[in-house]
């Protein structure tokens, strides 16, 4: 029977401490050294990461989630060096637990992350500067998949993403079992098990990348995926024996984690279900009812 786990309510409520190993949040805040990203044009920005969003920049709502959450005790903001000053600003408003370093972002996705976990012994977690949508729950359910896999990677149905995102423009991966989106949001048990982000060393995103997936997979399972003769989960199995490593999907059942601010689309989308987070709940009105 197929399993996945579900992320669920943030475990650790206020006043409730953490007994697990610390962890380290590497955000991936850089720019492709070969693409011009037409959001940070239109802020007039070098970086999209410092574009604001609901008054605040784009990468300061990720990096305070990390920073407030019990688990997270380093976080490495990985990004060019001429985006130093800006993330310097960023993070003098941080609270003050814990450590945080900005580390000079590689050329390719996968050195950067190895830079960004130099001389980190415990657990990690990888996101992306745009995911700034990230839940205290999310962060909580990549942790707990940690304790039966080596590695997880979270993703979200697509019925999910759509309702918190009906003009979702990246593609979903199909499976037997349903269509998901990724979310950007990873998770290794240690550095020995960052082996699993070569799978990404020639890009980003699976779907629509056949060459990556034929690397990472092998051709048996690049062809039972474009069949979507596997599940997520067996699909996962899959990639796990075939790369020598225990590989959990993470179910997110709140769409917005596949959300990441990329367009003016998503930047618009994005202010609107922040304003819904932090809006006061409607007070209950109750009636009375008179006896006659």
């Amino acid at each position: 029977m197929d399993t996945l786990t579900h992320a669920a309510s943030a475990a650790y409520a206020a006043g409730q401490k953490y007994a697990g190993p610390p962890v380290r949040m590497i955000v991936l805040a850089g720019r492709h050294p070969r693409e011009t990203d037409a959001l940070a044009q239109r802020f007039g920005m070098s970086h999209k990461c410092l574009i604001p969003l609901a008054g605040r920049p784009l990468v300061a709502h990720v990096l305070q989630t990390a920073a407030i959450h019990p688990a997270i005790e380093s976080l490495a903001i990985c990004v060019e060096p001429e985006a130093f000053e800006g993330l310097f600003d960023v993070l003098s408003q941080l609270p003050g637990r814990g450590i945080a370093k900005l580390v000079e972002a590689r050329e390719n996705l996968v050195d950067s992350v190895l830079a960004a976990a130099h001389g980190w012994e415990g657990p990690l977690l990888v996101t992306t500067a745009d995911h700034a949508l990230l839940t205290p729950a999310s962060i909580d359910a990549m942790i707990a998949a940690l304790d039966t896999s080596d590695a997880a990677f979270a993703m979200a149905p697509r019925d999910a993403v759509l309702a918190v995102h009906p003009q979702h423009a990246h593609p979903f991966l199909e499976f037997s079992d349903g269509a998901y989106a990724s979310c950007n949001l990873y998770a290794a048990a240690d550095p020995e098990a960052l082996r699993a982000v070569e799978v990404f060393r020639g890009g980003g995103r699976f779907a629509g990348n056949a060459l990556g997936v034929l690397r990472a997979f092998g051709f048996i399972n690049l062809v039972m995926l474009r069949l979507r003769a596997n599940s997520l989960t067996a699909a996962t199995e899959r990639v796990s024996r075939r790369i020598g490593q225990r590989l959990q999907p993470v179910l997110m059942l709140d769409g917005s984690q596949a959300l990441d601010v990329d367009d003016s689309h998503t930047h618009a989308a994005a202010e609107t279900l922040l304003a819904e987070r932090s809006a006061p709940p409607h007070p209950t009105v109750y009636r009375t009812q008179h006896r006659s």
